[in-house]
């Protein structure tokens, strides 16, 4: 080879940026979210909600009141004694736009536990309430 050959190609700039390793590790970090933010979702307490035949709930901002079956309590996801919920609830539903609490309460809970978040609800500005179900299998 001539020397005017090697010359040519040192002189050449290399602008080619390999992005195939750089999306390679995007997809991999999507993937990792992807599998580990359901985790991230659990509800403070299990609660087996009862079943029943239901239409269709449309959608609302809304903060979430559970009572397990031992009658422990939980705002959103925060689990805390029933003297602190007002307080907490009543903040919650305040930042809301629909002013709407939806009632976890697992099958075996006191009614009258029930009832006390209810009454607690509207107390702390609820506008709606309701309660939420398994839908029940149609025969």
């Amino acid at each position: 080879m001539a020397e005017s050959d090697f010359s040519d190609f040192e002189e050449e700039n290399i602008s080619v940026l390999e992005i195939t390793p750089l999306v390679a590790i995007a997809l991999v970090l999507v993937i990792v979210f992807m599998v580990t933010a359901p985790l991230f979702l659990q509800p403070a307490m299990k609660i087996i909600l009862p079943k029943a035949i239901t239409g269709e709930a449309e959608e609302m901002e809304n903060v979430t009141l559970s009572i397990s079956q031992y009658g422990k309590w939980a705002v959103n996801e925060e689990e805390l004694p029933l003297e602190k919920v007002h307080l907490l609830l009543s903040r919650k539903i305040e930042k809301t736009r629909d002013k709407y609490v939806i009632i976890r309460a697992d099958e075996q809970a006191l009614h009258k536990w029930l009832l006390e978040a209810m009454s607690i609800s509207k107390e702390c500005g609820a506008k709606t309430v309701s309660i939420k179900v398994e839908r029940k299998q149609k025969r």
